[in-house]
């Protein structure tokens, strides 16, 4: 069965929370805390700062056990960050042993390896990589500079040289000392990004005048953006709750789309969706139907599909531009006796207002196509065209498009014309090939909340113990 692809045309940055402590302890209790919070579903990953530890009592395999059994499958980025760049760690040969024994543990999923640029330690980290990469794991090539940030052709050539050490990623923060630093890293940050798109990268100025950066990732071309949840492991750092409501108010996009062709299942998936969400459902051949006081088949035969077009593009715009109100969903999400805090309510500020599926051919007009691009997040049902005839051949007569070519070839012919578009406008691509509807609607469910695009109280409700 295929898998969903989130292709991030565009979204927020994807969400990783520091843990530090002086102990073990600390950090397990902070992990607990963590798993528990409501935006917990939304994080990508978890960065254990371990270099923080004053004194450390367990062997480093059970502790770094441990946080993974509370913490799931959240991604675990191992950090020792050291005295050169603003942690309490030697550059030295323990640096790097300790390192590949947490990665020998077998439970981080990244480890970030300091790079000085004098060259100092390369080999070493090449050695350290190399073994990390043999064990499964992936390495972060890291870069920080509390004091100053470099010029915007020197921020470049940190980038590349960063990238010299043949990592899966690159992480370049900076300290800026005027507004125009800030400006000057998301520039060359997006400069050298446009040449390396194959490459992840994580770039930020940090303090309260670099904040912006942390929450403009599609400008830039960084990935991800460092939060936290109780203490700040860098200057300049959001809150949770803070960098959520800004990106949703930043976002601009209040609704989820389904499209797909004919059959793909937009219509069954969307009543799903719209039980389990509290959300309204808005079929928009339904709704064109109620319009024309006709089947869009007999509308088609009338009037033809160009007029059916205009038409089409027309009520999408008043759909997409119509005012929701968000005061009925909030009731129903958090009734009377509802366990839900009274602050966990803001979480809902911004979300997701309104499941759309509209017709298999809503992206052949290029102004459809931009609507949907700027007020919906959208899924691509994608299904194969055997599958879709098997699905059809019961309903032909409710298909315009298909009227006397209901055959694989017809059907692969349009589908082929159609892949492009649909594929353009897609935030996230599910193959929905071999699946149940439930299957189909616990990937959406997945894509929904790491996008941050809705709240669901039940997360905060954990049914096993931690």
């Amino acid at each position: 069965m295929g898998r969903s692809q989130r292709k991030r045309r565009r979204g927020k940055m994807g969400m990783i929370v520091p843990l530090t402590g002086d102990s073990e302890k600390d950090f397990l209790r902070d992990a607990k805390a963590l798993a528990l919070h409501p935006l917990y579903p939304f994080l990508c990953g978890v960065e254990i700062r371990y270099d923080c530890l004053k004194k450390r009592e367990e062997k480093l395999g059970n502790f770094l056990g441990e946080l993974r059994r509370i913490l799931g499958d959240k991604k675990l980025i191992f950090t020792i960050r050291t005295e050169r760049q603003g942690g309490f760690f030697p550059y030295d040969k323990s640096y790097f042993q300790l390192n590949m024994m947490a990665m020998e543990s077998g439970y981080p999923d990244y480890i970030d390896l300091e790079v000085e640029l004098d060259g100092k330690g390369r080999q070493a980290f090449l050695d350290c990589h190399a073994m990390i990469l043999q064990l499964g794991g992936k390495c972060i090539a890291s870069y920080h500079d509390f004091q100053k940030t470099p010029s915007r052709g020197e921020c470049r050539e940190i980038l590349s040289a960063l990238a010299s050490y043949g990592t899966d990623t690159v992480k370049l923060a900076c300290m800026p000392r005027q507004e125009a630093d800030v400006l000057n890293l998301m520039l060359a940050s997006r400069e050298w990004k446009d040449k390396h798109p194959e490459r992840n990268l994580i770039s930020m100025s940090m303090g309260e005048m670099g904040k912006s950066s942390r929450v403009l990732g599609s400008l830039s071309g960084s990935k991800h953006s460092f939060v936290q949840a109780f203490s700040a492991s860098a200057p300049g750092q959001f809150g949770m709750e803070e960098y959520m409501k800004l990106w949703r108010k930043m976002e601009g996009r209040k609704n989820i789309a389904l499209i797909g062709f004919m059959g793909s299942g937009k219509t069954t998936l969307g009543e799903m969706l719209s039980k389990k969400l509290s959300l309204p459902l808005v079929e928009l051949d339904r709704r064109l139907e109620e319009s024309f006081s006709m089947r869009i088949s007999q509308y088609f035969k009338q009037y033809g599909e160009e007029r059916f077009r205009r038409e089409e593009t027309r009520l999408l715009q008043e759909v997409l531009t119509e005012e929701n109100k968000l005061s009925q969903n909030l009731q129903e999400a958090f009734p009377a006796d509802s366990p839900i805090r009274e602050e966990e309510k803001s979480l809902y500020e911004g979300q997701a207002k309104m499941i759309l599926s509209p017709g298999g051919g809503i992206v052949l007009r290029e102004e459809n196509r931009k609507l949907l691009q700027e007020h919906c997040f959208t899924v691509y049902l994608q299904l194969s065209p055997k599958a879709v005839l098997e699905r059809l051949e019961k309903e032909a007569e409710n298909r315009p498009v298909l009227q006397n070519k209901l055959d694989l070839h017809s059907i692969e012919k349009i589908m082929e014309e159609r892949e492009n578009r649909y594929q353009a406008c897609a935030d996230a691509v599910l193959s929905v090939e071999g699946k149940t509807v439930e299957q189909c609607q616990e990937e959406v469910l997945k894509l929904l909340r790491e996008e941050g695009l809705f709240y669901f109280p039940e997360f905060c409700q954990k049914t096993k113990e931690i």
